[in-house]
């Protein structure tokens, strides 16, 4: 070694931290000021910024630390918080080329015979299951061969479930068929509040609640209620104060709230001529369904685009995921498709291909990303829930 060590501590600050982690092999000394450079630096935020678009950091930093806010909490020299998410970054860049460990668990239900799976949600290691008899069943992922869980009885038939949290606090929100919407304190697992809603989303510590054309946004128990307008609200997503929602008149809303502050943008779209099943939206301002007859359908830029599926999958889609790029499609058939989506204003899926996972035979019920532990891919069946390790 030639230079002082602070010649070289110098030197490697132009470098890029993909290219250190390699130069660390070089030697032992080169070895150790590599690693304390890489843990007191900005290098790794600076990777971040330059490669990873701003609008799905949200998206990247609310898996992988559900309670605390990228903007409020990682300053640029948390070095661990963003290497994580640039690792998570290119994780999702290749995961189609990933290889997979499949493991399922059959949770043990409380109900009838008849009782079945319909919704799932996860925050951190906490997944939460939804069933037709009324009952939520909480698991720690890191724990799932224990099969211990937490029940809760929401008591009617549970179309969605979702965590809303900050540092200290870990609430579940349970929405029914009958649109009673119930809250959970995940430290007592009693009800603590109760409300009515169609539709429920979370984002950190935001909860949203859509009933019609009204919208019930809620933060540490402060309340505020957004008229919409003549128009019903069919879809939601949620980007901590900010959301997207899609109404039935064919109007895409992006609302910022500021605890009273009523800024928001609409653009209006053509409806689509067709009955539809289910109606998502995703950050970053991505709305998607799956009509009657089983096709899925992309509202891109001011118009819909809607894909007939089944000759090219050989089912139709029951539940749709996007994370970042990925685009994943649970099937009828049971399969699950992962994409790696460029542009998802101009898919051509004549020529992009999937990675294909045959799980089942039975339909998908949802789909969920965790990456607490290391990169899964949650999905729910009927009876059944299979965890895809990435690696």
């Amino acid at each position: 070694m030639t230079f002082p060590l602070e010649i070289w501590e110098h030197i490697f600050t132009y470098t890029d931290p993909i290219t250190l982690i390699n130069l660390k092999t070089v030697c032992k000394c080169w070895n150790e000021i590599i690693d304390k450079l890489l843990m007191q630096t900005d290098l790794w935020y600076n990777l971040c910024k330059n490669e990873i678009p701003k609008h799905y950091w949200t998206t990247l930093c609310e898996t992988l630390s559900p309670s605390k806010l990228y903007t409020n909490f990682h300053e640029k020299n948390d070095a661990k918080f963003w290497m994580a998410m640039y690792k998570l970054w290119i994780k999702c860049e290749n995961i189609t080329k990933c290889d997979t460990q499949i493991s399922c668990i059959e949770p043990e239900l409380e109900g009838s015979f008849s009782e079945h799976i319909t919704c799932t949600d996860i925050s951190g290691s906490l997944l939460a299951v939804g069933t037709s008899e009324g009952f939520i069943y909480f698991y720690d992922t890191c724990y799932l061969h224990t099969r211990t869980k937490h029940i809760v009885d929401h008591m009617e038939y549970i179309k969605t479930v979702q965590f809303c949290r900050n540092e200290t606090n870990i609430i579940c929100i349970s929405c029914s068929i009958n649109n009673h919407v119930s809250f959970w304190d995940m430290n007592t697992l009693k009800e603590i509040d109760k409300t009515h809603g169609k539709l429920i989303c979370t984002s950190y510590s935001y909860c949203y609640i859509a009933t019609n054309n009204m919208l019930r946004v809620e933060k540490l128990r402060e309340i505020v209620t957004y008229d919409i307008g003549s128009d019903n609200i069919i879809a939601i997503c949620a980007d901590n104060n900010k959301a997207l929602f899609y109404t039935e008149g064919g109007s895409r809303v992006h609302l910022n709230v500021d605890m009273g502050n009523r800024d928001h943008t609409c653009t209006r779209i053509q409806p689509l001529n067709i009955r539809i099943r289910r109606y998502s939206t995703f950050n970053p301002g991505i709305v998607t369904c799956i009509t009657e007859h089983g096709y899925l359908g992309f509202l891109q830029g001011e118009e819909w685009k809607v894909y007939n599926m089944f000759p090219i999958l050989h089912g139709t889609p029951t539940a749709v995921l996007i994370y970042a790029h990925i685009l994943i499609l649970g099937l009828d058939s049971g399969n699950v498709h992962i994409y790696y989506i460029d542009d998802f204003r101009s898919i051509n899926f004549h020529s992009i291909s999937s990675k294909k996972l045959t799980l089942d035979t039975s339909a998908v019920i949802s789909l969920n990303i965790m990456v607490n532990v290391a990169e899964y891919l949650i999905v729910a069946y009927s009876k059944k829930i299979h965890t895809v390790k990435f690696i």
